[in-house]
């Protein structure tokens, strides 16, 4: 029943969206993309409608707000339902039908990531039966970590930001949740949580980690499928990018990887996070709406914190298309001025609260020092940096971003598998190959797809760098937020995707740069492989995001067996619906590529490799000078 009334809530979400969209947005967004929007429209205004009614003392305003949306949509039906006769996009990217009839492309696009997102709801909730059963756990949260190897913690901060505003607690008067901090993470996960809680009367409610199973499966279920709306910010963009027929490769890539998959299982709001980022750079690629590009950028921080670095890429590469057409036209200052202002006054505006409230953050000082979340909030910074530096010696402190650099492009956990598997030292076996196909994934940016998808990723970034303005693209989109990770993130594991979701997203471009051109044929073939390892890692990985048991095929007993099937069938079908949909496309008409010589293109590509290495050095460099300040002589 949960599974129903999260699946329903989503739906009222991207309703409440799609209406915002159509009175509000509709010189910014234009129809076929409108269904894209809802649901991040949605959920920013119901994260701000709770917010209000709750600290207002007024909670009858969530479902008078509905009601009003309701009678909205009836006063203003034509309006809502209309909607320019062909969409921009059919002109360029045609499809046919088997038959031969003419298909609307923006329908076989919507109507193929609606499927995708449904599939993997479906997915998820077949591999929480299925993992329950196989591992008995004493409760939800502790199946869902069975799973997933989510703590509970972050499975959990959502419901707690929403029931420490439903209880009306006040920070730091009152404790937040064992010794973790509130303002730890911004806080509208939470308040869209509290939205349908209060609108469904659900209880909202925790003692000594004991939740009401009721509200907690509808939980887990709501951050699935909110989680799972990454792919509607995929869909658009990729379209956008590559035509239909490299958006339908990306959704179907995302939906069967191993990472999308476990960690949007979890319920922590990652993917989330990146879904109103993506249609933001939509919008900044069509020149349209600068202040609603800058206010989903904020939609996606006060959703998850670590889309920030990614925040000020982005902004980067607004300046840079002052000067230079990048995406085929310059943009006005005017514009750059207004999502600039916008941005730092929604942005910044969480820093004033921060230090208003007197938070300390305790996650920055993990980061930067590798301090506990006790000792962070208890104990003076100035102490907390000097125990750091007394502990780390200047060159080990200096080589942190260039540690966390390599290892964030070499697949160490794969290197090291083989060597051992090459001296006998570790046995082979599934598990341990499930265990590498994972950890690829999780902390090489290139593997963020698939191990098996690493040399065409590999590929599509030298193609890319080949053309103009490539490296100011890539300065702003990795570069920036990647030195701001390397130099800020001084922990072991700096870039594990499932924190840094937009490397996901890069991923793709590069993936669906080399494959959209190929036969469907290839392309089927490559898809298959990244199923296959997605199969193997969700079911069998024994060290996901803490170490838990992946399955052994004997422990499975004949009752259970049709859990296993139906993920496997679910998984099958996503792919074998791509396929369906890819032969239904006709190649893009139009005039051709600019086609550059191999040898120009790799010479062309690695001067840009160098002048990032350069940089990085520099700034490395630097860094490194400014450092001994905190050394004796």
């Amino acid at each position: 029943m949960e599974e129903i009334v999260a699946l329903f809530s989503v739906c009222l979400l991207t309703a409440i969206g799609w209406v915002a969209a159509k009175l509000c947005f509709a010189r910014f967004i234009s129809d076929e993309n409108c269904v894209y929007f809802a649901p991040a429209l949605g959920a920013g205004i119901c994260g701000v409608l709770a917010y209000i009614a709750i600290h207002s003392y007024q909670p009858w305003l969530i479902g008078a707000f509905v009601i009003a949306v309701g009678g909205a949509a009836l006063v203003f039906r034509k309006r809502l339902r209309g909607g320019s006769a062909a969409p921009r996009a059919m002109t360029t990217s045609p499809s046919l039908s088997s038959s031969g009839g003419a298909l609307d492309p923006a329908r076989q696009l919507l109507r193929f990531t609606i499927f995708s997102i449904l599939a993997v709801y479906g997915m998820q909730i077949v591999l929480y039966g299925l993992f329950r059963r196989v591992y008995p756990a004493p409760d939800e949260i502790w199946s869902v970590f069975n799973l997933t190897g989510v703590t509970p913690p972050d499975q959990m901060f959502a419901w707690h930001q929403a029931m420490y505003a439903d209880q009306h607690r006040h920070y730091p008067q009152d404790p937040f949740l064992n010794d973790m901090d509130l303002y730890d993470r911004p806080h509208l996960g939470g308040y869209i949580t509290l939205f349908f809680f209060r609108l469904w009367g659900l209880p909202l409610t925790e003692q000594k980690a004991v939740y009401p199973a009721d509200g907690l499966h509808f939980y887990h279920c709501l951050w699935w499928l909110l989680n799972n709306l990454y792919l509607m910010g995929v869909a658009p963009l990729l379209r956008k990018l590559f035509g239909y027929r490299g958006a339908i490769i990306a959704v179907a890539t995302t939906a069967v990887g191993g990472l999308f998959v476990i960690c949007t299982a979890g319920s922590w709001m990652k993917f989330a996070a990146a879904y109103p980022f993506l249609l933001a750079v939509l919008l900044y690629l069509e020149n349209q709406g600068p202040m609603l590009q800058a206010a989903l950028c904020a939609v996606s921080y006060y959703i998850h914190g670590s889309m920030l670095p990614f925040l000020a890429g982005f902004g980067l590469l607004q300046v840079f298309n002052l000067r230079y057409p990048i995406n085929g036209r310059k943009v006005r200052l005017q514009s750059v001025a207004v999502f600039a202002a916008t941005g730092v006054v929604l942005v910044g505006a969480w820093f004033l609260v921060v230090r208003w409230v007197g938070s300390k953050q305790p996650l920055l000082y993990y980061y930067l020092y590798g301090a506990g979340l006790t000792e962070a909030q208890t104990k003076p910074v100035t102490e907390i940096a000097k125990a750091f530096y007394d502990r780390n010696s200047w060159a080990s402190v200096s080589l942190f971003p260039v540690n966390n650099l390599i290892s964030s492009w070499l697949p160490i956990e794969l290197i090291l598998a083989v060597k051992a598997w090459l001296t006998s030292t570790r046995p082979f076996n599934l598990h341990t190959a499930a265990n590498v196909l994972f950890a690829s994934q999780r902390f090489c940016v290139e593997c963020g797809l698939a191990l098996v998808a690493a040399p065409i990723v590999i590929a599509g970034a030298f193609k890319n760098l080949a053309k103009e303005h490539a490296g100011k693209i890539a300065l702003a989109f990795y570069l920036v937020p990647t030195l701001l990770v390397a130099l800020f993130y001084r922990i072991g594991w700096a870039f594990s995707l499932h924190i840094l979701i937009p490397y996901h997203a890069l991923c793709l471009f590069l993936w669906v740069t080399m494959l959209r051109a190929w036969p469907t044929s290839r392309v089927m073939l490559w898809l298959w492989l990244v199923a296959l390892e997605g199969v193997v890692c969700v079911l069998f990985t024994d060290f996901r995001f803490l170490p838990v048991k992946g399955l052994e095929l004997n422990q499975i007993s004949v009752e259970q067996l049709w859990w296993l099937g139906t993920y496997v069938i679910v998984t099958v079908s996503i792919v074998l619906g791509a396929g369906w949909e890819l032969r239904q496309s006709v190649p893009i008409v139009g005039p051709p590529p600019i086609v550059i010589a191999r040898w120009r293109a790799l010479r062309i590509a690695g001067a840009k490799l160098l002048i990032g290495l350069a940089v990085i050095a520099a700034v490395i460099g630097v860094l490194s000078i400014y450092y001994l300040r905190f050394y004796p002589r």
